[in-house]
């Protein structure tokens, strides 16, 4: 990056200030973390067993959700653009800059929203108000009401599905996260000319935000709760057979492999600053400035920039990383691998395919592609807003490759997902508690995985939940 002391002036938090905030933040959720392990090791295996939420899980939600409250208001990024043409010509090229004007760019969630809202994209708004807002208000109504009616008789199959609906939907509270990394990057890409001096960063807003979708996405995940199949999928699996499972899922793989490593190098997003008006517009052809105001960036551009900057001690680049690398390539790789696996060995009648299965389904919850396709769909359609002011950021071709990559994702986790509850009508990828192993059982004992069984020719009924 070019010398901090030519850069533009950014407004927010300083870094030195972000980074200690944001160190102290991620040191809080993972000393909860511990604390709460270290009360559930101290409880009796039957009150553990009563329960939906272990401590470490109350205690993770209990960090997240108040991390999320400052992450509405807090500034989420700031970034600054400007022609240097001397030590008082000055021009701004971001929102309402000029001669002599290059006042910055600041925004918080709120004010994103607010600001979406009053140039007219009404959709733009909804959709951010929807991740939010509302899902993470919608996690916390399940909750209770599973909780509320987990040992009424008549009421167990609703508080299943309502927990089942926070491991689903608890990811999804943050896709916009993934596209503002991408936006730094894009604006910090410009500061390459002597005369053109670009700077961004993420702020506390963006460190409490991702550090709420992180820690309540892993806290959701240690609800116990069973998830099984049914449906569509447990047809295909009964169709395909364990023999017939591996011939759809080698050849998917390799197609999800092919988009993947091509999505990720191709232009995920775009910025173009070259939309302005007439004045300054001229004052940057006659420098021949025009072609450097376009910028494209990449997933894998984008983490290397993001290392590049963790080694400077940059906190929030460090967690941007780890929401890039480990969540959204990483889980997503892992899984395909995963699932490939537990086909091989269905097909070979290995027995331990399940305990691969069970790996692969906390994998998907944690996998993130899907969640940071649509953060970019989301927030090119919210900087509409900056459209007047000669900002426009675009979607890649890159973008629309791993979407497809993501769509084969999700068939070839459903596919082997239920096929192997077929094989093996016990399995259970949860972790329920004792009134989901009674109701399991009474399903069981009437027949209800029979038929799944003796369809696909299975000799795996000795087989055990895990």
């Amino acid at each position: 990056m070019a010398d901090a002391r030519q850069s533009p002036p950014l407004q927010g938090n300083p870094l030195d200030v972000i980074n200690r905030t944001g160190l102290f933040l991620i040191l809080g959720v993972l000393l909860c973390i511990l604390l709460g392990v270290l009360v559930d090791r101290l409880l009796s295996v039957k009150m553990k067993r009563q329960t939906r939420e272990p401590v470490w899980v109350k205690l993770l939600l209990l960090v997240s959700y108040v991390y999320l409250i400052p992450g509405l208001f807090l500034v989420l990024f700031s970034f600054n653009a400007l022609i240097d043409l001397g030590p008082n010509s000055k021009i701004g090229l971001g929102p309402n800059g000029g001669m002599g004007k290059f006042p910055g760019t600041t925004e918080s969630m709120l004010g994103v929203i607010s600001m979406t809202y009053r140039t007219g994209s009404v959709w733009g708004a909804a959709i951010v108000v929807l991740y939010a807002m509302a899902i993470p208000a919608l996690k916390l109504i399940l909750l209770f009401l599973g909780n509320f009616t987990q040992h009424r008789e008549d009421w167990q199959k609703f508080s299943r599905r309502c927990i089942q609906c926070v491991q689903h939907i608890s990811k999804w509270a943050c896709p916009d996260m993934f596209a503002y990394i991408l936006l730094m990057h894009l604006v910090q890409s410009l500061d390459t000319d002597k005369s053109l001096r670009a700077a961004g960063h993420l702020d506390l807003g963006f460190t409490c935000f991702s550090l709420f979708c992180v820690g309540s996405t892993i806290a959701s995940l240690g609800i116990r709760v069973p998830d099984r199949e049914h449906g569509c999928w447990q047809k295909a699996g009964r169709f395909l057979g364990r023999k017939g499972l591996l011939c759809v899922v080698a050849p998917l793989t390799i197609a999800f492999s092919v988009l993947f490593v091509f999505g990720m190098g191709e232009t995920a997003m775009a910025l173009d600053l070259s939309h302005m008006d007439p004045a300054r517009k001229a004052v940057l052809d006659s420098l021949g400035l025009s072609d450097s105001l376009n910028a494209r960036v990449s997933f894998w551009e984008c983490m290397v920039g993001l290392l590049h900057h963790v080694r400077q001690g940059e906190v929030n680049s460090l967690l941007g990383l780890i929401m890039m690398g480990v969540f959204m390539m990483g889980f997503t790789v892992l899984d395909m691998a995963l699932l490939l696996v537990s086909a091989f060995l269905l097909k070979f009648g290995k027995t331990f395919s399940h305990r691969w299965m069970h790996v692969a389904w906390v994998a998907k919850k944690l996998s993130m592609l899907d969640v940071a396709i649509m953060g970019v769909f989301v927030v090119t359609l919210v900087l509409v807003m900056y459209k007047d002011d000669g900002v426009q950021v675009t979607t890649g071709r890159g973008l629309y490759l791993l979407l497809a990559a993501e769509v084969i994702h999700y068939i070839t986790y459903y596919l082997v997902k239920g096929t192997v509850e077929c094989v093996v009508p016990e399995l259970c990828l949860g972790n329920p508690v004792n009134e989901d192993e009674d109701e399991a059982e009474k399903e069981l004992g009437s027949g209800g995985g029979a038929e799944g069984d003796s369809e696909l020719g299975s000799s795996d009924t000795t087989i055990t939940r895990l």
